[in-house]
């Protein structure tokens, strides 16, 4: 198991509604983030339940999130397509590099209950390191339409131990029913963007 992780102090920030009771901003408490894998420093968390007994947390290789019950989903920033924030919901919505996997979606609540008081949620260092890590793992990617129209974006990407690998927007049962000359401008995206870093292209 990782080591606890200190958690981190911030200034206060005051907000309407429950302005007058926070006091500080929420970190992930000790025994949640002793789950996390030690992947260097925790990034960012949030909460995921106004109890305070399930986090998302970001640490530079990984989206975990856990609860009581343990590890409940550990992703790496290159299984990871594109995360989005919207503030109007207060979710976090993330897609797949695999498309088969529905979208994971985060719903952050404005605070979390420390007993007596609610502690405010800053969602920001979250927000940014999930920016930084989606973008830290894609390499290179090229666009191109297929004979039969689609439009296919192929990615080099560096998983979490830092190979270099290829994916492409298309499922895999969508790239296996590709017709002959569809197939072949696969192919050759893929070639391409091999080519781009540099990887072997045979």
């Amino acid at each position: 198991m990782a080591p606890i992780r200190k958690a981190s102090s911030a200034r206060p920030a005051w907000r309407s509604g429950v302005a007058a009771r926070l006091r500080r901003r929420a970190a992930i408490p000790p025994v949640l983030a002793a789950m996390v894998p030690d992947d260097g420093p925790l990034l960012g968390a949030v909460p995921l339940v106004a109890d305070d007994s399930r986090w998302a947390a970001a640490t530079a290789n990984y989206l975990t999130v856990v609860g009581h019950g343990g590890v409940e989903l550990r992703r790496g920033w290159h299984e990871v397509e594109r995360g989005r924030w919207d503030a109007q919901a207060a979710t976090f919505t993330l897609t797949w590099t695999d498309a088969t996997r529905r979208p994971l979606v985060l719903t952050v609540p404005e605070a979390v209950s420390r007993g007596e008081k609610a502690v405010a949620v800053d969602v920001a260092p979250f927000a940014r390191a999930l920016r930084q890590g989606v973008e830290s793992a894609l390499v290179y990617a090229v666009t191109g339409q297929l004979p039969g129209g689609r439009r296919v974006t192929v990615s080099v990407r560096r998983d979490s131990d830092g190979r270099l690998y290829t994916a492409s927007d298309l499922s895999g049962d969508d790239a296996a029913a590709l017709d002959e000359a569809d197939g072949a401008a696969l192919e050759e995206l893929i070639r391409r963007a091999r080519d781009g870093v540099g990887l072997p292209t045979d």
